[in-house]
């Protein structure tokens, strides 16, 4: 489970890094399951919410599942444990197994 002191340390990686934490950047969340099929709902319901679905494939390494979602934002460490406590709790109202963390990247004009 991503902690807020995890997200903390996050920030402070990218500010270090330069990166500016007041502008919106992409940020990417992920979902595993052993089947695609609960994945393709949870990917309806995260569309109807702003959410672009990036992909929903097999991993040949452990076999599961993965959704990876994105959607531009700008986030406080706040706002992104409370984004990360949401996510948890729709895995487990999907019975999704895990929701298995985010990335981020700069956005691309």
């Amino acid at each position: 489970m991503i902690t807020k002191n995890d997200i903390e340390q996050l920030f402070a990686k990218m500010r270090k890094a330069g990166w500016n934490m007041e502008q919106a950047l992409a940020w990417g969340y992920f979902f595993k399951y052993q089947s695609r099929e609960p994945l393709e709902k949870l990917a309806d319901f995260l569309a109807s919410k702003g959410y672009e679905v990036v992909d929903i494939n097999q991993s040949f390494l452990d076999e599961m599942w993965w959704l990876q979602i994105e959607k531009i934002e700008q986030h406080s460490i706040d706002s992104l444990d409370q984004r990360n406590q949401e996510f948890y709790q729709l895995a487990k109202q999907y019975h999704i197994h895990a929701y298995d963390g985010m990335d981020v990247s700069p956005v691309d004009f």
